[in-house]
């Protein structure tokens, strides 16, 4: 049978020397800082340490305290890597409004971004089939005047006149509107 850990009388939960317990969390930041920088993470982790030391923080045997309070800082970081490693956060891009473009939860302007998407259908219905499946294919599937010429068996002219007349047709659709 193991021997019990020496404990001090008041049991596991006992608070322990404020100064103590402000030593342990100076040398756990200082473990976790050589290992991050100046990273925001650093303080979560030694929360962390603290929650899951909580028990033996009460223990006489300073030594052994701070000993099980760095075993735990170890186990923490390794928690931590096997997180990063299972959830690939090194391949997360970060976001950049630039490249991403921004995002607008202002309900006029999402209101008259449905508008226009409707009005734009709207257009694109009064278009002749042919051309209408034409200007598809070619401005928003993006395919080539080569294959849309190919795949409806027309000219690559024959394409091009049918998108110059969607283009027109939307434009003045478009002009209509405002």
């Amino acid at each position: 049978m193991a021997a019990a850990h020496p404990q001090s009388t008041e049991g596991p939960r006992a608070a322990a020397d404020p100064a103590r317990a402000l030593a342990l969390q100076t040398a756990v930041t200082a473990f976790f800082r050589r290992r991050l920088g100046a990273d925001a993470e650093v303080e979560d982790l030694v929360q962390e340490v603290f929650v899951r030391a909580a028990d033996q923080l009460g223990l006489d045997d300073e030594e052994y305290a701070r000993a099980y309070v760095f075993r735990t800082a170890a186990s923490v970081w390794a928690d931590r890597h096997r997180r990063r490693l299972a959830r690939r956060t090194d391949q997360h891009v970060p976001f950049d409004p630039e490249r991403h473009g921004e995002t607008d939860d202002d309900p006029a302007s999402r209101f008259d971004a449905r508008e226009a998407l409707r009005a734009a259908s709207a257009a694109l219905l009064t278009l002749p089939e042919r051309t209408r499946t034409i200007f598809v294919l070619r401005r928003i599937e993006g395919m080539t005047v080569r294959e849309i010429a190919s795949r409806l068996g027309i000219s690559g002219s024959a394409v091009e006149k049918h998108t110059a007349k969607a283009l027109e047709r939307l434009l003045a659709h478009a002009g209509d509107l405002r």
